[in-house]
């Protein structure tokens, strides 16, 4: 399981409470529906003024000439994973807003969207749910639209799964952290935060990235991945024990 911290501070009291947070509200649905997405979405007319320049807002590289705004992934000149052609594409990130997307009875908080070519082929989204029944509950409304999950941990230490349909990959990450928020006031208080993040990724567009991949591995016998917010696990050793597995014996093997 992923653990993380996040430190709060604030001066005045009201200062906490200007923004909701809780996405994973069971009303008011609102916002893009992820279960209609069809990889048509433009996302420079769906965000428009809700654009959230500062994710990748990493000015130093860009000054090098690492990267330019919003390009994916980041520093690709930096540390390339397809030598001359490690620039995939863009990715732009929504505010964190209060049901800018649902799926079923879950509002997400922040959506994002991963483009090549102009076209976009992955939709991000993140929320803040309340309990563990959720997410659980969300693996179960998945398992009754599209079967077994395709691909899954091997271990307790992390909590994904993928379930793979005609057009798309379907992946679900889910992680505990803390926040600490301190008040003029009152005492430091430490909640527990529960963070679901939903990926969807056009099959086609997924699986020309794994082809690079193993394309590269075959000529370098180097497995780089293209890494980043929209990177699908089971392509990544670190995640799926099995290609790591394969990896190391290819490496080691006599």
């Amino acid at each position: 399981m992923k653990n993380y911290c996040f430190l709060l501070l604030s001066i005045f009291i009201f200062s906490c409470s200007q923004k909701k947070v809780d996405s994973a509200g069971f009303q008011n649905k609102a916002g893009l529906n992820l279960e209609k997405i069809d990889f048509k979405e433009n996302p420079l007319e769906i965000l428009k003024l809700k654009i959230d320049s500062s994710v990748n807002d990493q000015e130093e590289y860009v000054k090098k000439g690492y990267f330019e705004f919003f390009d994916y992934p980041i520093a690709h000149k930096l540390d390339p994973w397809n030598g001359k052609d490690s620039f995939y594409g863009k990715a732009y990130y929504s505010k964190v807003i209060d049901s800018i997307a649902y799926y079923q009875h879950i509002n997400f908080n922040r959506i994002a969207f991963l483009t090549h070519k102009n076209k976009t082929v992955a939709i991000l989204a993140n929320a803040e749910i309340k309990s563990d029944t959720v997410y659980n509950d969300l693996i179960k409304q998945l398992d009754k639209q599209y079967g077994t999950p395709s691909f899954r941990p091997a271990t307790t230490l992390d909590v994904f799964y993928e379930w793979t349909t005609k057009d798309r990959y379907i992946q679900i990450d889910y992680s505990k952290g803390m926040s600490i928020s301190a008040t003029s006031g009152k005492n430091i208080e430490m909640k527990q935060i529960l963070n679901l993040k939903m990926l969807f990724f056009n099959k086609d567009a997924a699986k020309a990235i794994q082809e690079i991949q193993q394309t590269n591995y075959a000529k370098t016998k180097n497995y780089k991945i293209m890494d980043g917010d929209f990177k699908l696990y089971k392509g990544d050793p670190s995640k799926n024990i099995v290609l790591n597995d394969s990896l190391l014996n290819e490496k080691f093997k006599k």
